[in-house]
C-alpha cells in the first residue's frame, strides 16, 4: 500500500471527548461542528505529508501553536500515537488543560515567538487561526520562529483568511467580530491591494488579516529553505485557506 493509501485508510480514531467550559471556540454548544473542525485539520495535515511522502512513522515529534483548548490537538493525540505533543499557547489555561486532558507537553507562548523557550525540534507544525489575527509584518517572525524549529524536512501547516473570507464579509454573512466601519476598511484594502488588516476595537497588534493566495505565497518564497506543498482555498472547515511547506 502506497504512503497516500496508508494515510488515508479507514479507521476508527480514540478521540478524547472532554471540553473546557472554558474553550472560546466551542460556540453555541455545537459538538458536531466542533470536533468536525480537528477532523478537518488532521485531514489537512495527512494530504501535507501525502505531498511530502511522509508516512505516520516520520513523525516523531509536533507541536501545535496555538493550541487553544485542544480542539485540533485532540485529533492529533488520536492518530499520531506514538509521537512527542506539545501544546503552545499565549492562554495559559489552555496549555494547562491541554497537558492535563490529552498527556502532552505544554508550553506558554509569548506575544514575540523569539520569546518562547523552545528547545525541542518538531517534524509537524500545525498553526490553525494565528497569522489570520495578524498583521502582515509580523508574519516573518513567525515564519523565521517554525523554520527555526523545524527538523530538516519538517513540515509547517498554517491557515489564512483568503477570497472565501473576503466573500463571506461582503455578503454580509460573517462579520469576524469587526464593527461595520472596520469591515468595510479592510474589504477596500483587500479590493486594492489583495491584502489588508484591521486591529480588533480597542486592541493593538491582533485582529483579522486578509490575503489573496499571491500575498501569502510572497511572504512565503522569503525564505528559500522552505518548499511548498500545497495551498488549499478554504481547506479548513471549508473556510480557512490552508498552507503546507516543508523544510529543505
Amino acid at each position: 500500500m502506497d504512503t497516500l493509501s496508508k494515510l488515508f485508510e479507514e479507521e476508527r480514531l480514540d478521540v478524547i471527548q472532554e471540553i473546557s467550559p472554558n474553550d472560546g471556540m466551542y460556540q453555541g454548544g455545537n459538538r458536531d461542528h466542533y470536533f468536525s473542525v480537528g477532523r478537518s485539520a488532521l485531514r489537512n495535515i495527512k494530504l501535507a505529508m501525502a505531498a511530502a511522502g511522509k508516512n505516520l512513522a516520520d513523525i516523531k515529534n509536533i507541536l501545535d501553536l496555538p493550541s487553544g483548548h485542544g480542539r485540533v490537538l485532540r485529533f492529533l493525540k488520536a492518530f499520531f500515537r506514538e509521537a512527542q505533543i506539545t501544546a503552545c499557547d499565549i492562554e495559559r489555561d489552555a496549555v494547562d488543560f491541554c497537558a492535563r486532558v490529552f498527556d502532552v507537553n505544554g508550553l506558554y507562548s509569548r506575544k514575540r515567538p523569539a520569546d518562547i523557550e523552545i528547545v525541542d525540534r518538531f517534524d509537524l507544525i500545525w498553526c490553525g487561526s494565528l497569522l489570520t489575527h495578524l498583521n502582515f509584518d509580523r508574519w516573518p517572525e513567525f515564519f523565521y520562529f517554525f523554520h527555526s524549529i523545524l527538523n530538516s524536512k519538517g513540515i509547517l501547516v498554517f491557515t489564512s483568511h483568503g477570497r472565501h473570507c473576503a466573500e463571506r464579509i461582503r455578503t454580509g454573512n460573517f462579520t469576524y467580530g469587526l464593527d461595520d466601519a472596520s469591515l468595510k476598511k479592510l474589504l477596500r484594502g483587500f479590493d486594492r491591494n489583495g491584502s489588508c488588516y484591521v486591529n480588533y476595537s480597542n486592541t493593538e497588534d491582533y485582529g483579522i488579516s486578509l490575503s489573496v493566495p499571491s500575498h501569502v505565497l510572497t511572504l512565503l518564497e522569503k525564505f528559500s529553505d522552505f518548499q511548498l506543498l500545497l495551498y488549499l482555498e478554504k481547506g479548513w472547515d471549508n473556510h480557512h485557506d490552508v498552507v503546507a511547506c516543508m523544510k529543505i
